[in-house]
């Protein structure tokens, strides 16, 4: 817990000289193959899954392979085929009824009927690029904008997060004049070629960039060690990121924060450090980007926004599809200083970027949240669940923890076999938790470096009924020993 768990990248994408990391390529809690990919955790295998289907299934999955290859992963042991959403509900094509506990995209319910009737009604008037006068994406952006700080007034549109984190790269290259980017150690920031060089969490398969570093916080921001303590380590962490970056001579740029930290565990404690980093950060000339695409528009329902929840001086802030319940939009929100230094150097547009669908639809978005007051749901559904799942796993070997923000949850899967109380994760048993829930037609997935954390983000629009059901699942399955 030294200022040396900092790890600046070589050109090549190999962990250098100041690596934390202990495993070398080809070895992988979570599955990293010896071409340095890193598995999902909660993947199918397609070498090995296809015995324990039915003959329809199989014939659907191997469909897919024809066409579509491995590339593109797909969840459980035994996929599903979806035919129908409803709420936080998906319908497989028997009519079975799964619980969904997993997709933020679909943040106001699947198939939900706002949703539905603002593109329906979009479509049948006109649907083009933004180069044209339009209302639609004026309507939306001036509603956006409300809904952040008064030095965060201006918006530029996207169709993914993927796009939104590129672009806020590209802007602060431009704004600071430096190339140096800092973020987490197990960060997933999105696929373009920019964005998914500082995204480690894909493995070293995928080459990091020359002018990375990251940090590791999960080990600090999953114990119970004092905030100030946290705090402090923390910013120390990041300062010396800063020094080794400057001295590579790329400087920083920015530095790029997931504000639920999803892919390093799901971690929302210590509230306030974010806003330390961002002062450190402005401090060497650099920009804090919020990266908001899962914990943005009221999940975590303390605040609309997860560096909210930090009290953060953030410079940019990026968002990706749950903003238009599924339909394609992204959008990047900054300071328009920001905005000025790049539009000197050069021009961005998107040609679907801000489409009139797709600004419907994030306004239909809006609305329910608002008329639904999803934001206020989503803190007292997640603490219910949270303090119901707290009692029940208490006392179970394998139960390591359990942390939440709204409607934003990770339980921690241990190996539960050291007898001092230090446990380490244990993503077979994991996947087996999450495998054996879907069996139950409840659905979930894992976070973290090695996988072993269990992810909850259903759909804000979770009912009682629903997080009752998954209660009883989670009960049933403690019953069969699957928590110790």
């Amino acid at each position: 817990m030294n200022d040396g768990e900092v790890n600046v990248f070589e050109l090549d994408g190999r962990r250098g000289k100041g690596s934390n990391m202990s495993l070398s390529r080809g070895e992988s809690a979570q599955g990293e193959s010896a071409s340095g990919k890193k598995q999902v955790s909660n993947a199918f295998d397609f070498a090995q899954g296809m015995k324990a289907l039915n003959p329809q299934e199989r014939a659907l999955v191997e469909r897919r392979r024809r066409v579509l290859g491995t590339l593109g992963p797909l969840f459980y042991d035994r996929p599903i085929h979806v035919v129908r959403g409803e709420g936080a509900h998906l319908f497989d094509a028997q009519g079975d009824d799964f619980l969904d506990c997993y997709n933020n995209v679909a943040c106001v319910g699947h198939a939900n009927a706002k949703v539905r009737e603002a593109v329906n009604g979009q479509l049948g008037l006109q649907d083009t690029h933004s180069r044209y006068l339009q209302d639609e994406v004026l309507d939306y952006a001036e509603r956006l904008l409300w809904h952040f700080p008064a030095l965060l007034n201006r918006v530029s549109f996207t169709n993914s997060g993927s796009e939104s984190n590129d672009l806020a790269l590209r802007m602060a290259r431009v704004y600071t004049g430096h190339q140096g980017v800092v973020v987490t150690s197990n960060a997933y920031h999105g696929i373009t070629s920019l964005v998914s060089s500082v995204s480690p969490s894909f493995g070293t398969g995928v080459p990091l960039a020359p002018f990375l570093a990251t940090v590791e916080v999960s080990d600090l921001l999953t114990g119970g060690l004092p905030e100030a303590e946290i705090r402090a380590t923390l910013l120390s962490r990041f300062q010396h990121a800063f020094r080794q970056l400057h001295a590579a001579g790329y400087g920083v740029s920015a530095v790029l924060l997931d504000q639920i930290f999803s892919s390093d565990g799901v971690l929302p404690g210590a509230p306030g450090w974010v806003d330390d980093i961002a002062e450190a950060v402005h401090k060497v000339g650099g920009i804090l980007i919020a990266d908001e695409v899962q914990s943005g528009f009221a999940r975590t329902g303390d605040e609309f926004w997860g560096f909210e929840r930090h009290h953060a001086a953030v410079d940019v802030v990026t968002m990706g599809k749950p903003m238009g319940n599924g339909i394609p939009t992204g959008a990047v929100v900054y300071k328009e200083a920001v905005g000025d230094a790049f539009a000197e150097s050069t021009r961005y547009f998107n040609t679907f970027g801000g489409n009139p669908v797709s600004m419907r639809a994030a306004g239909a978005v809006l609305d329910q949240i608002e008329d639904m007051h999803l934001q206020s749901h989503a803190k007292g559904m997640g603490d219910f669940i949270s303090t119901e799942l707290e009692s029940l796993l208490a006392g179970r070997s394998r139960f390591g923890g359990i942390r939440h923000a709204g409607l934003f949850i990770g339980i921690d899967i241990s190996d539960g076999r050291d007898s001092s109380g230090c446990h380490g994760g244990d993503p077979q048993a994991a996947r087996s938790i999450i495998n054996r829930l879907r069996d139950e037609r409840v659905l979930i997935s894992a976070a973290g470096a090695e996988g072993s954390t269990l992810k909850l983000r259903p759909p804000l629009v979770f009912t009682q009924q629903d997080a009752e059901r998954l209660l009883e699942s989670c009960e049933l399955l403690c019953s069969e020993g699957y928590f110790g």
